[in-house]
């Protein structure tokens, strides 16, 4: 038995934080990048421990109607990263890319989420939450972009003026004042850090560069779930009057309003709880049709003060007095409020622009201290002409386009590497929406609608926020994969059902999807985004031992769009982000760094 066990030796460690700031400047600006370089000086560290913290502040332009906003409530402040790339401290070898890193991190997040993670993420790295104090209580599905009482991005209550929730908001507009610095601190969703396992060792390559590319504004900004018009119309403030009576707002005959009282619905129980804020632009939809109806004013609603009605109801009290144009009949309980002033329809939208400002760039380092011998003996080895292999998880980023008229359409995939493991189709819109639709979702594809528009689904509709960032099923029918000239699997996956806005499964299709992100490292959590983040993927390896060699062989998705009806057909054109996930070999040998795909 003395034979059989044998202890090895053991090796010392110690393990502490180093901070290392950015080296080219203190604050940055969209569209800039940020360099950091990780010394040699720091011989080990663990990826997966360390982590990037810096400050974002977020900024209304001049002219721009009042109306909260926040980063993507899904990935928080990936989204202000475009593109990451990791080289070796010479910074000419690039050990792995990724340019197409939010749209990563988004499917990332999706499907990985629980209600503990995106709590932690939520505080951390400045996600959206579901909390209590902001429900629905019309059946709507849960929202965790509609957390305004407790966002890192700017001030509590509605202006931060008030100790408790029942006090009135009586201040001047919403303004840049509102927004706060919120403390990010977001993991490196890479190969060399967040996942990564094993112990990286920067003295061979004479430290790690990292080099991140701030995202432009266009793709950035959200409005909260309850102030859009095409987003849970059903979560929205519901219209009771103007007054406590329930009086309806005054039609073209009438004489004109000021008041304007909310019911209790959804959570808007006194003014703290209020989604609106002092300054944004109203109107109304109403709920029997999710907002297909609204309202003609003869003039810009425009909210002055928040108070609490003599009822106790919230009472938005306006600048200018309104009344309805026409015959219309806008009465108590059928009419929900919705924020107008990033949709097209708002006051001063020409000037409409949001940006962001990100400061005090610091990279956490994990360092790890081995004990001098093993370090002695590693570097003896390699000079000796010894080699050192480490491999790096990667992802490789392909895209490809095509148009809503496609409905045919063969999309080919570069499988050159030696060790692959999956592949994730992300089919994207490809329509380049003004920044503020972009913001509340105004004209975007339609992701969740009953097919009469006058049925029931929990939300009354859903339109993207995120176009380009997450996948769109854009009515697809079905799809297959080509390998090496079979079809793999032989059968076409159909996603008829998973793809129809009215709701729907196809199991076959997240089975298959549930495989690909496994094999991809993955952990699949959470299935509630899959029509909504739509992703067609392909498992190439069986087990996290398991490697596929790509080389030589042919690949391509084929996708068919058949719907016969205006609701079943594909609506936008496509930009498909085909990311290939595969081991990367890094090759130390000597002075030369090699890394081998």
């Amino acid at each position: 038995m003395s034979k059989f066990f044998s202890s090895q030796g053991k090796t010392n460690m110690d393990q502490t934080n180093v901070r290392i700031s950015a080296e080219n400047g203190l604050s940055f600006e969209p569209g800039q990048t940020i360099g950091i370089y990780i010394p040699p000086s720091i011989k080990y560290f663990s990826g997966k421990d360390s982590y990037l913290q810096f400050d974002v502040e977020l900024k209304n332009d001049v002219g721009t109607k009042p109306t909260r906003l926040q980063l993507d409530s899904g990935i928080g402040a990936n989204a202000l990263i475009s593109s990451l790339r990791v080289y070796a401290g010479n910074r000419e070898q690039l050990l792995e890319e990724n340019t197409e890193y939010a749209s990563y991190v988004s499917v990332k997040y999706d499907y990985s989420r629980t209600d503990t993670e995106q709590n932690k993420r939520c505080i951390a790295e400045g996600c959206g939450a579901w909390t209590p104090d902001t429900r629905g209580t019309q059946g709507t599905t849960k929202s965790i972009s509609n957390n305004f009482m407790h966002s890192p991005y700017m001030k509590a209550l509605n202006q931060g003026v008030g100790e408790a929730l029942t006090d009135d908001i009586n201040t001047a507009l919403w303004s840049n004042t509102d927004f706060i610095k919120a403390k990010m601190t977001i993991p490196i969703h890479s190969g060399v850090f967040a996942n990564q396992d094993k112990i990286f060792p920067s003295l061979l390559t004479n430290g790690v560069y990292v080099e991140i590319t701030l995202a432009q504004t266009r793709n950035i900004f959200r409005q909260m779930d309850s102030v859009i018009k095409d987003r849970r119309p059903n979560l929205n403030p519901i219209f009771h009057g103007v007054d406590d009576a329930g009086a309806v707002l005054p039609d073209s005959t009438g004489v004109a309003t000021k008041d304007i009282l909310l019911n209790t619905s959804n959570s808007v129980n006194n003014p703290g709880q209020c989604p609106f804020v002092c300054g944004e632009t109203i109107n109304f939809g109403k709920i029997s049709d999710a907002g297909a109806t609204t309202s003609v004013l003869d003039a810009v609603a425009e909210i002055e003060t928040i108070t609490t009605s003599a009822g106790g109801r919230v009472q938005l009290t306006l600048k200018d007095a309104v009344k309805l144009t026409g015959a219309q009949v806008v009465d108590s309980g059928n009419w929900f409020v919705y924020s107008e002033s990033c949709l097209n329809g708002g006051v001063g939208l020409a000037n409409w622009g949001a940006t962001y400002k990100v400061s005090d760039v610091e990279m956490i380092v994990h360092q790890i201290t081995m004990s001098p011998e093993y370090e002695k003996g590693m570097l003896s080895d390699v000079r000796q002409g010894g080699v050192v292999e480490f491999d790096i998880p990667s992802v490789a980023v392909q895209t490809h386009s095509t148009l809503k008229t496609d409905y045919q359409a063969s999309i080919p995939l570069n499988l050159e590497y030696s060790r692959c493991k999956s592949i994730l189709c992300v089919p994207t819109d490809a329509t380049i929406y003004a920044p503020n639709l972009q913001t509340c979702g105004g004209g975007t594809y339609i992701q969740t609608q009953d097919h009469d528009v006058a049925g029931f689904v929990e939300d009354g509709i859903i339109k993207s926020n995120r176009t380009g960032l997450e996948g769109c099923s854009n009515s697809l029918t079905a799809y297959s994969f080509w390998l090496n000239g079979r079809q793999v699997p032989s059968r076409d996956i159909s996603t008829k059902k998973a793809t129809d806005k009215a709701g729907g499964m196809d199991a076959n299709y997240l089975i298959e999807l549930e495989k690909s992100l496994v094999s991809a490292g993955i952990h699949v959590k959470n299935f509630s985004e899959y029509n909504r983040n739509f992703v067609v993927g392909r498992m190439l390896a069986h087990s996290s031992d398991a490697v596929f060699d790509g080389r030589g062989r042919s690949c391509r998705l084929n996708v068919r769009y058949e719907g016969l009806t205006a609701v079943t057909q594909p609506t936008v054109n496509m930009l498909w982000k085909n990311f290939i996930f595969h081991l990367r070999k890094l090759v130390i040998k000597g002075d030369t760094i090699m890394v081998e795909v």
